[in-house]
């Protein structure tokens, strides 16, 4: 479509339009773009380019400058002599300029077409204007030169060409030389349009000398300044060859080098040749600007690589860039890089490159020849990328990279942007970093040759420096000069910066695949690792002091030249550039030089904490890895030595003793800078080996051996040795575990006890040393003597440092029974090199003179007491300090101490005694006891004298003593240590009570104080305390215990955990202690219990509850009086009380665990009917204690009392679950379990009062199905009849019967007249228990009673009154569709049924209704029904004279779904009406259908009775005439005539009364639902029995017309005349009956409002608009006629009236709804007469639309549960950022509703911050905006802001009675705010 219009418009202007070319302006084109290149020295570096492409050898630049003023105050004078340049003169010895050339150079962006050149824009020549206003430009053969001259004219820029006079350029004859006589020259004059500084001659030249890098004919450029040479720079070509692919050797091989662009594009020359160039660059610099000035000189050195590219560039990107560049691209390129890392030297400089850096770094002046030298090579990262001459791209190395690129127009970056140019420029640059790596191959070839030639020098130098080392002591050598001036070279690279761009990790991650590095790693200098000494530092970092040789020198030059940088501005070239460096060989590593030679990357490694002194050829020395760590890091990728690496290379070898002691020191150095290394300890001690000498001679063995047998070298694992030795056993004899001591004083004692050796070795643990000295043959048999000594003395000292239980476990370990102690004869001499065992001897100090020539004793030598041998180890080892005591007791009878122990407790008590010795003097019997002569015994079988205890114990025998000697304490202290007795024990105590108790005869004064010796040494720190548990089951307690079933105490004995010192326990049936004792003392002290514990209590009560329903039941069985009942009954319950008043103390010893078990056991006995029975906790409950003036109990208190048991309060009961009254979910409980009883308890009003509550908070979460089939219900069965009206008269009346049954079968009022033609149970009248029998099952009246109808005799089709219903219908099908007519849904298709094509209205004759009712049925004549024909036609049948309520049911039963009465008789009011009535009752006429003709109005008939006269007010202001046809004219305004139609019985002074002067439709709506109060109360007529016959007179409707024929009458008086008009009161068939409208009548003027309207302001009705008002005083006037005199009986009644109905009105407030509310714009039409509303007298109420507000609690309501909403365009972010203001709001909010008695779920807050709404009601529900409370009283809550809200709600609280803001919404304002003012009044009292 596009297409066709574009090519449509061109046509039609290309016929007729006008032609007119685009003008340029050039001044604009040339000055603002083309003259404004990015960089200075732009016009040079075109002339230069120039020059380049015209085969020039010689460029000259002759500058001409003159001296200027200037005023800046920097100079000392105030002035100051600047040389400004005013002309510049370019000139070159190229080819002359051509025709073509010539124009070319007029026109503006014609490139030159030479695929070959560089120019392609055809714009650099136009950089002259950047510095000239109008340039000269002269070229030709010498003699025939032509010049071009560049003007202005205007804004055109204009040339002029001509012949040049003759020297027109040589205007100096110092610039004639040889060359200008030879040279034909091409020169281009540049006056200064301003005279500008003349450049820095060193920056200038080194843009010059960058300039001449890569030209191929330009080699020599000359500077002049006023006429005298001032710069000289020459390019000098020294050598050139071609380069082949490296040959295989140990690190190259033939990968198969990738040659070619990833498309296919660029693709180097057969074989991958290179090509080397070595060129010189010299610079001449005069010193200054005077003539007389010398030059200095500089030369420099450098190589080029260079290759032949192939091109194949696909057609379209050809095509692509023919037409940017306007030329082809070349077939076949040539790629160069520049490589500063040649070998050669200057030849008579003097100084290499390395030491030039040096002097530069010391400080020393450079010339200025040198410094422009100096910048011909790049430093790391600063390579250029040239197109012909230098652009400000880098390549983000020290590589200079010349390729014929595709460069933007100012020619100072490479073109990106052009889709084909990016493509053709991204793959040169690939092709070119292939070039780069297989230069870099090379090159590493070379020095790996090299390096290979040079082995033997540098292995000669290492042995000199070994045989320097072994003379001296070694220390840490310095680094050479030279390593430490490349090191620092290019330190101000290094700090260039500290960050990498993305371009350099790109590179990183093309030219070694796997890198992780990060950015900060790929720059971070590797510090040196310094220790706290120099032995760590040379450990951390081996010496490597060789100095740098040639090959090394140039490997890092080139590796440095490979460290990558960020490429800028565009990281694009660093990525392209590592993109083809890594594909050319990608599966190979790029080389790096090891100390093993040239090898690839991830075959070497990088030394890493010393790793690298262990045996290692493939390590990169520090000193090249710090001077080229990218490359090595990130380019290479050269992985670091691990722990794994060193792992491996030791597991094959054996280290020497000096490599193994270097590695165990190093070891704890490392892993204390590297933690991770830890881990691989146990990995590295197995695979170390190293060579020991023989162990004869390491061990110090003084055994002789061969000299062939020490020199054999033993190969060990060091996994062998385990122990290292403390210096005190180094001199003694070790364990092969441990190390050598040569070897450990080597290593050192510190180091092997470093954390790190933790797992590796230990120090050798004194008792592993002592097995294996214990087994040696200095122990086993004493020799050598001077080690079994030393030995001895070193076991000795070891042992007296321990104690106790050590010291056993030591002594175990040594050998006592082998002859190791040395000892001397008996009579002191001592046996030299004799040993004995230690339990052979004695000590050398014991004294042994009793036992002299008893037998012979041998004695330790004293050379042990001097090697300081101790007493003690020697007792240890079982040296004798005294006889032994089985000598002792062999020769008892000869030392005469059998009959008086005293001499032999003497002498055991002076004697050392061993623990053996102790032993056998404790077990056997030697000693005698008094009174028996028979035999001796061991000491524990006798006592120490204590006649206390022989008066108690029988069993208790003496130590014979002697009585005249006495026994001293130490004696005493000894006897019991031997284990003479001074107690008797527990068991023998305990087992004479337990005899005593089992004697039928005690002696009680022996057995108390034998129970007095046991309970003084029981308790803390008694005797017997800790034994004593043991015998707490033994029954030796005097205790009593009460027979439960006959009161009688019994004594018995009872152990102390079976009885208790409380005697209360013993109204449970528990043993007691005897009270005659100290029940107290002896409890405490055995520990027997006060009370029993809980669980025992509540197993006794258990006990006792079996037992008594076993007693019951057994006198149930059995049979008995009624004197042995009532003897029963009171012993039970006599126990129970006594046993609950016991539980009850105990109350606080139950945990709610204890007591549970209780919760599901009847265990309360209660007298219930004369007999026991025992209940449940949860089903009995406390009595309620009255006050003494006898108040009544409350309601739930008297339910209590009536359908539960009761009890006196009880702690216990009370812990048990018993409470004070029941809760309703349990009496609710009760009531389905026993509906009966209930109800036969309460009667039939307070069960119903009961129902009630229920119904109110229902006691339950949903409907379960036992609620459902419960017979709980009331259900009444209404029987109507007549009753006596006290006048002699009979009037209709009910009597009613209630039974209980099931929720299914009761049925619902909502048709009393259906109700009346069925006897059926139904619910009560009540609208809280109406809903709560509907949830649980009970159907509404009308959904149980089918309707059926039948049409009898003829039916007629067209006739007048079929046509006028027809047409009516028509008119009124979108009123009656209406969805604000009705609170229930329409049909789906009822817009359908009510259509011309789908409804039909047949006149019938006779119509018959038949109600059913389960089996029952009845009929009735109605006059309309409707029938649903086939395919889908509705008729409606109508009899003559139809009813328009029949009509409404008829119609409602049709369209809705469920049509109910009070739907019925709106529709027929829609029905009936006409159309300017409804208008003016409210109803949206002129916006749902077009209105039509007006009937014309007819008088109505007079009123049934006269009405009163009019008032005084009347008089003065009469109201308009009212515009209703129903309406009269007077007071009443029609109202009171339809009002006494339908309320017939009512007077009409009252309702005259009611309605008050000029009253509107709202008002009579209020007046019919009060009246309709009264008339529900009394059964109502049938409703649908109807007279069809003609009216009389006196019942003719207002709107009933004459009858007229068919001759074109209107619509409306053919209906009329049919009787469609009818709606007065209906005849009643039977005469002398009064007739009492239905309670549903009141419903018929809902009509008179609008359905959904919500006040302006935020006042709204609900309910459709209306609210019943129960009122249960019809006469009531809210506004009384001012003539009618009324009484203060009726004034009060009326205000009590009105209360209550106002107070009816407010709780009928309903719930906001949870999902928020949208109504749209509503306006009310029907307003009072008087009340004016802007122009067009209506009122307009504003639309709502809110939704939840989640809120920060996530439930979208407050903390005191109110919900809030937000406006649907508010923006959230108000309610969250200020919700503390919503709750505080919240809380007024809720007092205000605790005022008006509302239900917090009936109110609302929310947030709309457009529009003037305050709050508003919808469908009864109120809703307050936050809005005017953040404004308001948000910073102040008082009473000003309760008062203010309080009026609010006042007002919301008057539309649930009046929807409109007029003078009755304001009345029931006013007086709803006084009702409840006392309240409120009360609140504020209390809050503030």
């Amino acid at each position: 479509m596009a297409t066709s219009a574009y090519a449509d418009v061109r046509a039609a202007i290309a016929d007729g339009g006008s032609d007119a070319r685009v003008e340029v302006n050039q001044r604009a084109l040339i000055d603002k773009i083309l003259a404004r290149y990015a960089s200075a020295g732009a016009v040079y570096r075109e002339l230069l380019q120039n020059s380049n492409d015209a085969e020039a050898t010689v460029a000259e630049i002759i500058i001409t400058t003159s001296q200027q003023q200037d005023g800046a105050d920097d100079s000392p004078s105030g002035s100051s002599n600047k040389e400004v340049v005013t002309q510049v003169i370019y000139r070159n010895n190229g080819l002359p300029f051509r025709p073509q050339d010539w124009a070319r150079l007029r026109k503006i962006a014609e490139g030159n077409p030479d695929e070959s050149k560089v120019g392609a824009f055809g714009v650099g020549a136009y950089t002259m204007f950047s510095v000239c206003e109008e340039p000269l430009v002269v070229s030709g053969k010498k003699g025939e030169e032509e010049a071009m001259a560049f003007f202005w004219k205007g804004d055109g820029l204009w040339t002029k060409t001509g012949k040049a006079p003759e020297g027109i350029v040589n205007m100096s004859a110092s610039l004639t030389g040889k060359h200008d006589l030879v040279n034909d020259w091409t020169s281009f004059i540049l006056p200064s349009r301003d005279p500008y500084p003349l450049p820095d001659l060193v920056e200038f030249g080194q843009f010059l000398t960058a300039s001449l890098t890569f030209t191929q004919c330009l080699a020599n450029v000359k500077v002049y300044v006023n006429q005298t040479l001032q710069m000289d720079i020459k390019k000098t070509v020294l050598e050139s060859h071609t380069i082949a692919t490296p040959k295989a050797s140990s690190w190259w091989k033939n990968d198969g080098a990738v040659t070619s662009s990833s498309s296919g594009m660029f693709s180097l020359g057969k074989g991958s040749d290179l090509t080397q160039t070595s060129v010189q660059m010299g610079v001449s610099l005069r010193k200054g600007l005077a003539p007389s000035n010398e030059m200095e000189t500089s030369t420099v050195r450098a190589r080029y690589a260079s290759a032949q590219v192939k091109t194949s560039i696909p057609s379209h990107i050809e095509k692509r860039m023919v037409r940017v560049t306007k030329k082809k691209p070349p077939r076949e390129l040539t790629v160069q890089i520049f490589l500063d890392a040649a070998d050669e030297r200057e030849e008579g400089g003097g100084k290499s490159k390395v030491a030039s850096t040096l002097a530069k770094l010391k400080g020393s002046k450079q010339s200025k020849a040198a410094r422009i030298t100096d910048s011909f090579a790049p430093s790391a990262g600063s390579g250029r990328v040239f197109i012909g001459f230098r652009t400000s791209q880098t390549t983000g190395l020290g590589i200079h990279l010349a390729a014929p690129l595709m460069p933007t127009v100012e020619r100072e970056a490479i073109d990106f942007v052009d889709a084909a140019l990016r493509e053709y420029n991204s793959e040169l640059l690939e092709i070119s970093g292939m070039l780069m790596r297989l230069a870099l191959e090379h090159e590493m070839g070379r020095i790996g040759t090299m390096w290979e030639k040079g082995k033997e020098e540098r292995e000669q130098w290492e042995a000199k420096r070994e045989e320097e080392r072994k003379k001296e002591k070694p220390k840490r050598h310095e680094e050479k000069d030279d390593a430490s001036q490349i090191a620092k070279e290019d330190a101000s690279t290094k700090s260039e910066g500290t960050t990498i761009s993305s371009s350099l990790f790109g590179f990183a991650k093309f030219m070694a695949s796997g890198v992780k590095h990060t950015v900060a790693e790929a720059i971070k200098p590797v510090a040196e690792i310094l220790g706290e000494d120099d032995e760590t530092t040379e450990l951390l970092n081996p010496t490597d002091d060789r100095p740098l040789c040639i090959e090394e020198r140039d490997a890092i030059l080139l590796m440095r030249a490979f460290c990558p940088r960020p490429s800028t501005p565009d990281t694009l070239v660093g990525q392209c550039l590592a993109k083809g460096f890594g594909r050319c060989l990608s599966s190979s590593s790029p080389p790096v030089l090891t100390t093993g030679g040239v090898m690839r990357g991830s075959d070497a490694k990088r030394p890493n904490h010393g790793i690298e002194a262990f045996g290692f050829s493939n390590v990169v020395r520090r000193i090249m890895l710090e001077n080229a760590k990218e490359y090595h890091e990130l380019i290479a990728t050269v992985p670091t030595l691990t722990i794994s690496d060193l792992v491996k290379a030791l597991n094959g070898q054996v280290l020497e003793e000096k490599m193994l002691i270097r590695l165990l020191k190093w070891w704890p150095k490392a892993c204390r800078v590297d933690r991770s290394m830890e881990r691989h300890g146990p990995r590295l001690k197995e695979v170390i080996r190293f060579e020991v000498p023989s162990l004869e001679d390491a061990r110090g063995d003084s055994s002789p051996a061969d000299a062939d047998e020490v020199q054999v070298a033993q190969v060990q694992r060091l996994d062998s040795i385990s122990f290292y030795t403390p210096n005190k056993l180094l001199e003694l004899p070790l364990p092969e575990t441990a190390f050598q001591p040569s070897l450990q004083k080597a290593i050192g004692l510190r180091t092997l006890e470093n954390r790190v050796y933790q797992d590796w070795f230990s120090s050798l643990p004194f008792d592993i040393w002592t097995g294996f000295i214990a087994q040696h043959s200095c122990l086993a048999d004493g020799r050598p003597a001077d080690v079994n000594v030393m030995v001895l003395a070193a076991l000795s000292k070891h042992y007296d440092s321990l104690d106790g239980s050590a010291a056993k476990r030591f002594v175990q370990l040594l050998p006592t029974n082998s002859p190791c102690i040395p000892f001397e004869s008996e009579g002191g001499v001592a046996s030299t090199g004799q040993t004995a065992a230690p339990k052979e001897l004695y000590l050398a100090s014991s004294d042994l003179s009793a036992f002299a020539g008893v037998g012979v004793f041998n004695k330790v030598s004293k050379s042990l007491t001097k090697a300081g041998v101790s007493d003690a180890f020697l007792i240890a080892m079982g040296v004798r300090t005294t006889i032994s005591i089985e000598f002792l007791f062999l020769h008892l009878d000869t030392l005469r101490w059998n009959n008086n122990p005293k001499p032999l407790i003497k002498y055991l008590l002076d004697a050392d005694l061993s623990n053996v010795d102790m032993l056998k003097i404790r077990s056997t019997k030697y000693l005698p006891a008094e009174e028996d002569q028979t035999q001796v015994y061991a000491p524990y079988e006798l006592y120490l004298k204590n006649d206390e205890l022989l008066k108690i114990f029988p069993f208790v025998r003496t130590l014979q003593w002697p009585a005249s000697e006495g026994m001293s304490k130490s004696q005493r202290d000894f006897l019991i240590k031997l284990g003479v007795r001074v107690d008797p024990p527990l068991s023998s105590v305990m087992t004479f009570l337990e005899g005593e108790c089992k004697k039928a005869e005690r002696d009680e004064k022996l057995y108390a104080s034998a129970l007095q010796y046991l309970t003084q040494r029981l308790g803390p720190q008694g005797l017997y305390e800790r034994e004593f548990s043991a015998y707490r089951t033994t029954k030796f307690l005097p205790c009593i215990r009460q027979n439960l079933e006959t009161g009688e105490v019994l004594t018995e004995m009872q152990s102390p955990s079976s009885c208790y010192y409380n005697p209360s326990a013993l109204v449970m049936g528990f043993s007691t202690l005897d009270p005659s004792l100290d029940t107290v003392h002896i409890a405490t002290r055995t520990k027997t219990s006060k009370d029993p514990s809980a669980q025992a209590l509540i197993k006794r009560l258990k006990q006792l509850v079996d037992i008594s329903r076993a007693k019951v039941d057994y006198f149930e069985k059995k049979g008995g009086t009624g004197e042995e009942r009532q003897k029963l009954v009171e012993q039970i319950l006599t126990l129970f009380d006594a046993v609950f008043l016991y539980l009850a103390s105990r109350t606080s010893d139950f945990s709610k665990r204890d007591v549970a078990p209780l919760s599901k056991m009847a265990f309360i006995p209660l007298n219930t009917r004369g007999l026991v029975s025992f209940y449940l906790s949860s089903q009995v409950f406390f009595k309620q204690e009255t006050s003494s003036s006898s108040e009544k109990l409350g309601e739930h208190e008297a339910l209590t009392e009536t359908l539960f048991q009761q009890i006196p309060y009880n702690a216990f009961l009370s812990l048990t679950g018993v409470k004070a009254e029941p809760s309703l979910e349990e009496i609710f409980e009760l009531m389905l379990e026993k509906p009966d009883e209930v109800l036969d308890s309460l009667g039939e009003a307070k069960y119903k009062a009961l129902l009630r509550r229920i119904a109110s908070d229902p006691p339950f979460k949903h409907i379960t199905k036992q609620i459902r089939a419960c017979p709980f219900l009331l259900g009444y069965l209404v029987i109507d009849e007549e009753v006596s009206d006290g006048e002699g008269g009979k009037s209709d009346g009910q009597k009613a019967q209630y039974v209980l049954s099931r929720a299914e079968d009761i049925y619902l009022v909502d048709n009393s007249f259906l109700r009346r033609q069925f006897p059926m149970l139904v619910a009560p009248m009540e609208q809280s228990l109406e809903e709560f029998y509907n949830k649980c099952g009970s159907r509404y009246v009308s959904q149980v009673v089918n309707k059926t109808f039948a049409v009898q005799g003829r039916t007629y089709n067209n006739t007048p009154l079929t046509k006028a219903l027809a047409e009516r219908l028509r008119e009124r099908r979108p009123l009656l569709l209406s969805p604000t007519n009705s609170s229930r849904p329409l049909a789906p298709n009822a817009s359908k049924l009510l259509g011309e094509q789908s409804l039909e209205v047949v006149e019938a004759e006779k119509i018959q209704a038949k109600y059913t009712f389960e089996r029952s049925s009845k009929h009735l004549e109605v006059t309309c029904c409707t029938k649903q024909e086939r395919r889908q036609k509705t008729t409606i049948y109508v009899t003559t004279n139809p009813d328009w309520f029949d009509v409404g049911t008829a119609i409602g039963a049709l369209i809705l779904e469920r049509c109910q009465l009070e739907d019925a008789l709106l529709l027929s009011q829609l029905l009936e009406s006409p159309l300017e009535t409804l208008r003016y009752r409210g109803f949206p006429v002129d916006r749902i259908l077009k209105p039509v003709s007006k009937p014309e109005p007819v008088e109505p008939p007079p009123p049934p009775q006269k009405a009163p006269p009019p008032t005084a007010e009347a008089v003065k202001s009469p109201p308009e005439p009212s515009k209703d046809p129903g309406t009269n004219g007077k007071d009443g305004g029609g109202f009171d005539t339809i009002l006494q139609q339908m309320f017939p019985t009512c007077p009409p002074d009252a309702i005259r009364g009611l309605l008050g002067p000029n009253p509107d439709k709202e008002k009579a709506r209020q007046v019919a639902d009060m009246l309709a109060v009264d008339a529900a109360s009394q059964p109502p007529v049938d409703e649908t029995k109807m007279q069809n016959g003609k009216a009389n007179e006196a019942d003719t409707d207002n709107n009933t017309l004459p009858s007229q024929t068919d001759d074109g009458s209107s619509v409306g008086d053919l209906m009329n005349g049919h009787g469609l008009g009818d709606t007065g009161a209906k005849k009643e068939k039977d005469k002398g009956k009064k007739s009492k409208p239905s309670r549903f009548m009141s419903k018929m003027l809902k009509g008179l409002h609008p359905g959904h309207g919500i006040g302006g302001g935020g006042g709204g009705s609900c309910d459709g608009g209306g609210t019943r008002v129960v009122q249960e005083h019809p006469t009531i006037s809210h506004e009384a006629d001012s003539n009618t005199p009324s009484s203060p009986e009726r004034d009060a009644s009326n205000q009590k009236s009105l209360e209550a109905m106002l107070n009816q009105a407010v709780q009928s407030s309903r719930s906001v709804e949870n999902a928020g509310l949208r109504s749209p714009e509503t306006l009310l039409n029907h307003l009072p007469q008087g009340l004016e509303r802007g122009s067009e007298g209506c009122e307009v109420i504003p639309p709502q639309n809110i939704q939840p507000f989640r809120g920060p609690h996530g439930d979208g309501k407050t903390r005191n549960g109110i919900k809030v909403f937000s406006g649907a365009a508010a923006a959230p972010e108000f309610l969250r950022q200020n919700f503390g203001a919503v709750e505080r709001f919240a809380v007024v909010i809720q007092n205000l509703a605790t005022v008006y008695k509302l239900h917090t779920r009936t109110v609302a807050i929310y947030y709309e911050p457009t529009g003037n709404t305050i709050a508003f009601n919808s469908n009864k529900a109120l809703y307050f905006n936050v809005r005017y409370f953040c404004a308001l009283h948000e910073n102040q809550v008082d009473t000003a802001c309760y008062s203010y809200w309080y009026m609010v709600a006042a007002h919301e609280l008057a539309h649930n009675l009046v929807t409109a803001h007029n003078k009755e919404h304001g009345s029931f304002t006013e007086s709803i705010a006084a009702m409840y003012l006392p309240d409120f009044t009360k609140l504020l009292s209390q809050i503030l």
